[in-house]
């Protein structure tokens, strides 16, 4: 017993940016299959990786990003279902398929160094730097699309030096978190094509949030130590939120990670004459797969102020803010 491959096996390119179809035709000569289930494995994956990704379905189609930097190549064959073909396994041969876009230019007209940051879950920014090969009549444009938009849309504030387009600051983007971000980064010049440049992302992967800005440092006894902070500021839910803190004492340094915003430290030593702690948050691994830690909080320090005379000595605790001692005596 043999079935047929499918037919038409092709890589649509619809206009998105990587977001590919994959689509065929049933195979030829099903009607000796009639009470069979056909479903079709399919694999696929760019040409220069690795690991192929494989796909069961019953369907004539499939769709998924990919990197248009490089080739893609994929193969699909028919399965038939054990049930009607006495218990043994029956397959087709593979069709294949490949899809490249048209290059133009070279590869040293392409930008370096894109950085795309997603700050406090808000507002997008990228930037680049142009091409090593670009002429300096090089301008570059930014086209991006995710599922949800009916076509490409193209920057409308541009981040610019000399005259060039180096950057762009995205418009808010509604419902864009979870899915596929697709970015094409073109060039036009009267001197030479300029190589398109392509990136895929999630948003809430590059997602750069604010720090705290209350910090509380209480020494509530010789023994204990209590940090406490403020959630930052934004649209990010507290749960989503991880925090390194750091505590220096005069001469010892400590450092944590931590899902809440308190935490209790024994006290080892009476002795440091200061202890001071700083903060920074990034979004944890519920809420994303990676991300971007923010910038470090003003400094929160306590100061132990001794007073001396015959009989006693007196241990005064102030705040210290950003390094600068705040005159007020903490009780």
């Amino acid at each position: 017993m043999s079935v047929n491959p499918p037919q038409d096996f092709v890589i649509v390119d619809p206009g998105y940016l990587g977001y590919l179809y994959l689509q065929w035709q049933p195979p030829l000569a099903l009607e000796n299959f009639k009470e069979c289930t056909i479903e079709y494995e399919l694999q696929y994956r760019n040409i220069n990786s690795k690991r192929w990704k494989t796909i069961i379905t019953k369907n004539l189609y499939y769709k998924d990003g990919f990197d248009l930097n490089q080739g893609i190549e994929a193969k699909i064959h028919t399965l038939l279902s054990r049930q009607c073909t006495n218990g043994s396994e029956v397959q087709s041969s593979w069709s294949e398929a490949t899809y490249w876009t048209s290059e133009q230019g070279s590869l040293e007209t392409k930008i370096q160094d894109m950085v795309c940051v997603y700050y406090n879950w808000q507002y997008l920014i990228c930037s680049w730097k142009p091409g090593i090969g670009a002429h300096l009549d090089t301008n570059y444009t930014l086209f991006y699309w995710y599922e949800g938009l009916e076509h490409t849309s193209q920057c409308v504030d541009y981040i610019k030096s000399n005259g060039v387009n180096v950057g762009c600051t995205f418009p808010s983007l509604e419902s864009s978190d979870y899915k596929d971000f697709f970015v094409c980064v073109n060039g036009s010049s009267e001197s030479k094509p300029i190589r398109s440049s392509y990136f895929i992302f999630q948003l809430q992967n590059i997602v750069k949030p604010l720090p705290p800005d209350y910090l509380n440092l209480t020494v509530k006894n010789i023994f204990e130590i209590n940090l406490k902070w403020s959630i930052p500021k934004g649209p990010i839910p507290a749960k989503c939120f991880i925090y390194e803190v750091v505590l220096t004492g005069d001469e010892t340094s400590w450092m944590t990670t931590t899902t809440e915003n308190e935490i209790h430290i024994p006290r080892t030593s009476n002795e440091s004459q200061q202890l001071c702690f700083l903060i920074r948050s990034k979004v944890n691994i519920y809420c994303s797969e990676d991300g971007l830690w923010s910038e470090w909080s003003d400094e929160e320090c306590w100061i132990v102020v001794m007073e001396s005379n015959v009989s006693c000595v007196v241990y005064q605790w102030r705040r210290k803010v950003s390094k600068h001692l705040n005159q007020t005596q903490i009780s």
